[in-house]
């Protein structure tokens, strides 16, 4: 196993930390994305649909439209300016339904999901890190409320 599994391996490992992160620091009175749909429409929409759109849109086309315009410039070590530039806006854009702290908890992992996206030059790493973020986050986040 290479560096670049088990850096993916320790991602995936990540997933329960930052939604517990999420449940100790954040208050769980304020109504989120959850409030729109179901409890039966939250793992299809949580799980399925959002992390693929999101991934196609955000790591798929800004991503790439980013690192093209950079010429896929390093800023932080591993971390590109398409990468960080494209975390920074999907985290603004979870504020819509999100408190504040939340801009944190997505902007963390969507620097570990645009990693994973140049790592394996495809958004199918990305895609599975995001599904496997939000169905923790459903599982144990949501059962705790």
């Amino acid at each position: 196993m290479g560096k670049r599994e088990r850096d993916y391996g320790a991602a995936l490992i990540a997933a329960p930390v930052v939604c517990l992160t999420y449940y100790l620091c954040c208050t769980t009175d304020t109504p989120g994305i959850e409030s729109l749909f179901d409890k039966k429409q939250i793992l299809l929409w949580g799980v399925i649909i959002f992390p693929l759109v999101e991934e196609l849109a955000f790591r798929g086309v800004i991503q790439e439209f980013i690192a093209a315009k950079t010429k896929r410039l390093h800023l932080l070590g591993s971390l590109s300016a398409a990468n960080i530039l494209t975390s920074l806006l999907f985290a603004a854009l979870h504020l819509v339904y999100h408190q504040a702290f939340w801009i944190i908890l997505v902007f963390i992992p969507s620097l570990v999901f645009g990693y994973f996206k140049e790592q394996y030059q495809g958004i199918l790493p990305s895609i599975i890190l995001h599904a496997f973020y939000n169905l923790n986050f459903i599982l144990f986040v949501g059962s705790l409320r």
